[in-house]
């Protein structure tokens, strides 16, 4: 990398690219993956199937927050980033060469929600680790800005993915009328395999990247043990704006389209074509705002998504009545402007909140469990909603109940008094025998 870039960006850019291009690609071929790998019984229930071993593998994240937050202690934040990057990368891959239900019963079902297990376990220690990196090797002033890639990196794998999916019928029909025969053969010749397939060289790139981080000689990353005693209030408050994110963004970004093209038999590039506008529209919202906190505090903009989200969910849902393409690109875009603003300023209010408490430890534990317990489990839960009130616009309660919990948590946070907000403490790093400071 150049020496004169700040170790941070990179690391930012591509701290969750792999982790959510799986779960991207996960939940925008659940529909498939339910029935390859589960006994046939119609769309939904394949749809339940694919989101419950989804949920599954979320619930994984908290054990391997706790695991790759001890790695971090003892061998500093690349080893634990690059362990969880590999610990990522084989079980996505290798879900390319799995058998499905037909060929193998149960056991090809079993093997892949081990390797969901495995995936999920070891994202448990991405975001949190590469998050607080980011934060304490930042200056003051890009602190938010950088933090804020972070979030962006998850948006980009997501659009990758979905960049991938829309292409590649396209590409499977051109390479299909360039062979003999017109037919692609072995398990080449399945296409649902390709986007994991692409996960390699992804995955080698990343690692390459991560490489180049600087080694830790001061490790702050985390306490160095349980801190009992510690206060449990900035815990109970990361959890519920956390899950109130998660709830929302997994909604309206992973069950939504499958909803719209399943259920409501909306054209399929209409749903493809709006899910990519949406995804576009979120990265956008995600960069102007960690810049913007150059200028305005970010748990002031955190708390306008909040409320913004609060009070226009259940009335954009029902908008969606209508299945239209244009009512379709406009409630997708107002909730990602929203999310946008929770997303890019997150890392930075976390980070404050845990400063002089529970450091990246808290960080680990307030935002993956939350993460687990509602963001992975929220689009199952709204196909049951669905299911139960057979009305569209049902998950939006489910959203407007968590927001009447995030909403006061926001406005706290957002004014408090500034010798409340505390800063977090920077550490040194060291590569080869340079000692650097953080810029």
């Amino acid at each position: 990398m150049p020496k004169n870039l700040n170790s941070a960006l990179p690391i930012a850019l591509t701290a969750n690219l792999l982790e959510w291009y799986e779960f991207a690609i996960s939940g925008l071929m659940a529909l498939t993956i339910g029935k390859l790998f589960f006994p046939t019984g119609g769309n939904t229930a394949a749809l339940i199937a694919s989101f419950s071993v989804f949920a599954t593998s979320y619930l994984a994240r908290p054990i391997g927050s706790v695991f790759f937050g001890i790695w971090a202690q003892r061998r500093g934040a690349r080893a634990a980033l690059t362990l969880s990057l590999i610990l990522m990368a084989v079980p996505t891959a290798l879900i390319a060469f799995l058998p499905t239900y037909e060929t193998a019963g149960y056991l090809a079902t079993g093997v892949l929600i081990v390797l969901k297990i495995l995936h999920g376990f070891a994202a448990g220690g991405e975001l949190p680790i590469s998050a607080y990196y980011v934060s304490l090797n930042t200056a003051e002033k890009n602190r938010g800005f950088y933090c804020s890639l972070v979030s962006l990196s998850t948006l980009l794998g997501v659009l990758l993915a979905s960049a991938v999916m829309i292409v590649l019928p396209s590409v499977a029909s051109k390479i299909s009328a360039m062979l003999p025969g017109g037919v692609i053969t072995g398990h080449l010749g399945e296409v649902w395999r390709w986007p994991f397939l692409l996960s390699i060289p992804l995955s080698l790139w990343v690692l390459w990247i991560r490489a180049s981080m600087p080694v830790t000689t001061v490790d702050k990353l985390l306490t160095p043990r349980i801190p009992f005693g510690r206060p449990v209030a900035p815990l109970m408050q990361a959890a519920v704006l956390v899950a109130f994110l998660q709830l929302h963004f997994y909604t309206v970004f992973f069950w939504l389209p499958n909803y719209l093209l399943n259920d409501l038999d909306v054209w399929g590039p209409d749903v493809g074509e709006s899910h990519l506008i949406g995804l576009t529209v979120v990265a956008i919202s995600i960069f102007c705002t960690g810049y913007a906190t150059r200028w305005i505090d970010a748990s002031k903009l955190l708390l306008t998504g909040v409320v913004g989200l609060l009070v226009s969910s259940y009335p954009l849902f029902s908008v969606l009545k209508s299945a239209s393409f244009l009512s379709l690109v406009l409630t997708q875009s107002a909730f990602a402007v929203m999310d946008g603003l929770i997303y890019g300023t997150i890392f930075v209010v976390l980070a404050d909140l845990f400063a002089q408490n529970w450091k990246s430890l808290g960080m680990t534990i307030g935002f993956t469990v939350p993460t687990a317990i509602v963001g992975g489990t929220a689009p199952v839960v709204c196909i049951y909603l669905i299911k139960w009130f057979d009305v569209l616009a049902a998950p939006a309660l489910y959203i407007v109940a968590m927001g009447l919990l995030a909403a006061p948590v926001a406005y706290y946070l957002a004014f408090r008094t500034k010798n409340q907000k505390p800063k977090p403490e920077k550490y040194r790093v060291e590569v080869g025998s340079q000692r650097l400071e953080p810029r």
